[in-house]
Order: C-alpha cells, then structure tokens, then sequence
C-alpha cells in the first residue's frame, strides 16, 4: 500500500481514541500491518531489486533511481502527513501532534524497511519479517483502480474520524 493511506489511518485511529503522541505513534504502527493486509496496489520503485524467492533478500539500489524513488515516496508521505492535519486537527479540532504523531506511526513500517535493506541485523530482520507475514499476497495490478479504492479507503478513515467526535 502506498503510504497516504496508512497515513490518514494512523492519524484516525489517534483521532478516535483522543491518544496521546506515543501511544498514537503505537496505535498508527500497528495499524500498518493490519491494513496490509488488504489486497492493494504499490506503485513501482526503479531502485527496487526484487528477489521473488526469497523476499528478505529484496533491497533499494543507492543511485540516480533511488534518488527519483526518494522524492516520490517522501511526496507520498508527507501527503498522507498534510492531509491528516487538515482532515483531523484543522477540520476536526483534534490536537496537532497526536495526529501527526498517528500518521508517522502509520508510514514508520514501510520506512524501517530502507533501514532493514541496508542493516539486516535484529530488530530490523524481526520487524521485516513481521512485515511480510502481514503483507497481502493479492495484488491488484490496474493503477486507475488503486487509486480508486485508495480514495474510498482514506474517505472511510475520513468517516471514521468525523464519527469519533461525536461519539466522545
């Protein structure tokens, strides 16, 4: 999944619960590997080697590629950032950094992964593997649709988040 909808979910799951920056962090990390498990689509990484036999040995090559895959995926988080404080702190009224804190947690798995490919030592080699076991094997291939249901699934934490307010 791209990383504006684990975004928005971590900064729901904080909104709901009125959490705490650390245990919002908490709550949107772990909220990671659940939402991965939800068949989706990831956009391609150019600097990506893939090994389809052996996944913990997939790694980012450093080079004009990576550089071009860095802008795009910090594009992507610090989307999923902004639209979180709009939707939950400015249109919701929720404090600001439960809910920034909620949206980094949300992304944090995905960037520890850049950390695990190029320091594969523990915690990083539990926390990948973690990662995959949670991690959707079915995929959804069409862009346009991936799109589409990521918008329908950030509108659903949008949701969400307006229902806690009027249930606390």
């Amino acid at each position: 999944m791209v990383l504006t909808p684990h975004a928005v979910a971590g900064a729901a799951i904080a909104s709901f619960f009125k959490l705490n920056p650390f245990t919002a962090f908490v709550a949107g990390f772990l909220s990671h590997f659940f939402i991965d498990l939800i068949p989706h689509w990831d956009y391609r990484l150019k600097s990506a080697r893939l090994d389809e036999v052996y996944p913990l040995n997939n790694d980012l090559v450093i080079g004009p590629d990576f550089y071009f895959d860095l802008v795009k995926m910090g594009f992507d988080a610090l989307l999923g950032i902004i639209l979180s404080i709009i939707f939950f702190t400015i249109g919701g009224g929720v404090s600001f950094w439960p809910i920034v804190f909620g949206a980094i947690g949300g992304i944090a798995p995905d960037a520890l992964q850049f950390a695990y490919m190029k320091y594969r030592k523990e915690p990083l080699l539990s926390l990948q593997r973690t990662h995959f076991l949670f991690h959707t094997s079915y995929k959804i291939y069409n862009p346009v649709l991936g799109v589409f249901l990521y918008c329908l699934f950030i509108m659903f934490c949008l949701f969400l988040g307006a229902w806690s307010f009027f249930i606390w």
